[in-house]
């Protein structure tokens, strides 16, 4: 959108931040889980409390982007998200990020651990290492290769 690049037509940082919510939001109903519904269900809040980028090309008005993330940390009270955003034609690596995430009770704001519920079901996209389980928006982990097109 012309509204999320700067004058040179390039895609201003601060948007990758909602790419990589969306991508988040994604991951959640893949597997298996409306991350809002859920939240509600367990009254908890799950606030971002650090994020780290590195931007290694630009991404420009047009182009179309490939976000991966996947689990790349979690304990008690803590789980780590990473993200990749590639340029779905090349392959050019645009992009790469994390951000951690707590755990708190959403009526106190006090800080919790993070119930079974969630545990349970990010650990599918929690391979280990930080680029192992890392899926791509279309689904596919990231060492899977491309879909054929219609």
């Amino acid at each position: 959108m012309w509204s999320d690049t700067d004058p040179a037509g390039i895609v201003w940082f601060g948007v990758f931040l909602r790419y990589f919510e969306h991508a988040e939001e994604d991951l959640y109903r893949r597997l298996g889980s409306d991350r809002t519904t859920l939240l509600r269900a367990l009254n908890i809040f799950m606030p971002r409390t650090s994020l780290q980028s590195g931007f290694r090309s630009p991404a420009r008005l047009g182009d179309e982007i490939s976000v991966g993330i996947g689990v790349s940390a979690m304990t008690d009270r803590r789980i780590g998200f990473a993200f990749d955003v590639h340029d779905r034609g090349t392959g050019r690596l645009i992009c790469q990020a994390s951000y951690r995430v707590a755990c708190v009770d959403a009526t106190t704001f006090a800080p919790r651990a993070f119930p079974d519920e969630v545990v349970s079901l990010l650990a599918a996209a929690h391979q280990g290492p930080e680029d192992q389980g890392r899926t791509r928006d279309d689904g596919r982990t990231k060492d899977q290769e491309p879909r054929p097109k219609d």
